[in-house]
């Protein structure tokens, strides 16, 4: 923020001393030293950085010179709340802390998430890489199925087994299943990269009608596969899904980052594992 802006906040009321050079309170930790102070409320500091961030958060210009007046009116009205609470006891309580330590790391959290994205950005090229692996994962047709939900795996490997033996058929299957209280339904159009890594392979030879010889596995049951129609894949154009794979290829990243560095942190419990769940 340039100097104009020092200049305006001098003016802003008589009763704001502009101190420049103010050293910020010790129970301050979050003020640097190297802070301009722009004013004191009972002895605790109100910083440039403050304004600046709460103009960005506002979309307040430099140049909205009322705009900037009625932040920092609100930056002072918010400090001396806060130091009346102070001042009750309300920092010292437990809850508080610890709501306030955790908005701390969050807030950290999301500055070092922006700062490793800024120095690490998602590339053309890795967006491309992510695509045509994708494409290559679909296959070149699309599927769609009759599927019948079987309680356990053995249920479902029994009716398959019945199906190869020429037992029976799968028409004969739903509606058996339909009469046990079971679901059977129908999908939309899917292709090989939405049923998994264990059952993509099997569609890359099946055709209409056939019934896969594994089950799928669901949160609903293990479910028994019929393809009832299939056709060519029509794939989305890389432009049309460019920023949901950048928005994916961050999130993978992120997660990452987490887990490694949970992974290199030195944790050392303070309690014992009994005594801190009772807690």
């Amino acid at each position: 923020m340039n100097g104009k802006v020092l200049v305006l906040l001098i003016s802003i009321s008589a009763m704001v001393a502009f101190l420049s050079a103010c050293q910020p309170a010790p129970s301050d930790p979050l003020i640097d030293p190297e802070d301009v102070i722009l004013v004191e409320v009972d002895g605790r500091a109100v910083s440039l950085p403050m304004l600046e961030y709460m103009m960005v958060q506002r979309g307040i210009d430099e140049d909205d010179h009322e705009g900037m007046r009625e932040l920092l009116d609100e930056l002072i009205r918010l400090r001396a709340v806060a130091n009346a609470a102070e001042r009750d006891g309300l920092a010292e309580q437990a809850e508080v802390r610890a709501q306030r330590a955790l908005r701390d790391m969050e807030t950290l959290q999301l500055r070092y998430f922006s700062r490793i994205h800024e120095e690490y950005p998602v590339t053309d090229e890795d967006i491309q890489a992510v695509y045509e692996a994708q494409l290559q994962r679909s296959g070149d047709r699309q599927f769609r199925l009759e599927t019948i939900a079987y309680p356990s795996q053995r249920q479902a490997l029994l009716a398959i087994a019945s199906l190869e033996d020429g037992e029976t058929d799968f028409a004969a299957l739903s509606e058996q299943a339909r009469r046990d209280g079971l679901t059977v339904e129908p999908t939309g159009w899917v292709d090989r990269s939405q049923v998994g890594d264990e059952l993509g392979p099997l569609f890359a030879e099946a055709e209409a009608g056939d019934v896969l010889s594994a089950p799928l596995q669901t949160p609903q049951g293990w479910r028994l596969v019929r393809i009832a129609d299939e056709r060519p894949l029509q794939a989305p154009a890389l432009d049309d899904v460019r920023e949901g794979i950048a928005r994916q290829l961050v999130r993978q990243r992120l997660e990452a980052l987490v887990e490694d560095l949970y992974d290199a942190a030195e944790i050392t419990p303070m309690l014992p594992l009994e005594e801190a769940s009772a807690d």
